[in-house]
């Protein structure tokens, strides 16, 4: 039998966190940065996946140029664009103390779409190590023991995954 060096497969030097503005997705992003803390290059990803209320359909055919959208989905996802930016930046304040212990490059990004699916497009197009996320997001269903993202993610994406209580 094949011995693995374990400490060479448990490397983890990128970590995306999904932030939706819920206390569990905040408590995911300091968990985030306290994985990284000691390593020397790390990167976190704090990712909002913007849904606002119009239709994304249009979008999720024309890609996020806002100049060719019709003005009530441009302004639905501008809309949605900036409260995604606030949560990140709030996301990143709360991790402020812990990036302080080690070199951390934190980056933000907002993309349109269905949660799930950009969460997992997004750590396996940037290589990531690991997503991390709350068990449960700011969605209507308060008693479920994991959220319909936080479930999907887990069972659909090929990355380690690590559900925050």
């Amino acid at each position: 039998m094949k011995k693995t060096n374990l400490k060479e497969d448990l490397v983890i030097n990128q970590i995306l966190v999904a932030v939706d503005g819920s206390s569990f997705s905040f408590r995911a992003a300091r968990l985030g940065a306290k994985i990284l803390c000691p390593n020397e290059s790390g990167i976190l990803i704090f990712l909002y996946v913007a849904k606002p209320q119009a239709d994304l359909e249009w979008f999720q055919g024309h890609g996020s140029n806002l100049d060719q959208a019709p003005e009530e989905e441009r302004q639905a996802l501008e809309t949605a664009f900036k409260k995604g930016q606030e949560i990140l930046m709030e996301a990143q304040a709360g991790c402020q103390d812990l990036m302080k212990k080690g070199p951390i490059k934190v980056e933000t990004v907002v993309v349109p779409g269905e949660p799930a699916e950009k969460i997992i497009e997004n750590a396996e197009k940037r290589q990531c190590d690991l997503i991390v996320m709350g068990r449960r997001g700011v969605g209507r269903i308060k008693g479920a023991l994991l959220g319909s993202v936080s479930q999907k993610v887990l069972s659909q994406s090929r990355l380690p995954v690590l559900i925050v209580k």
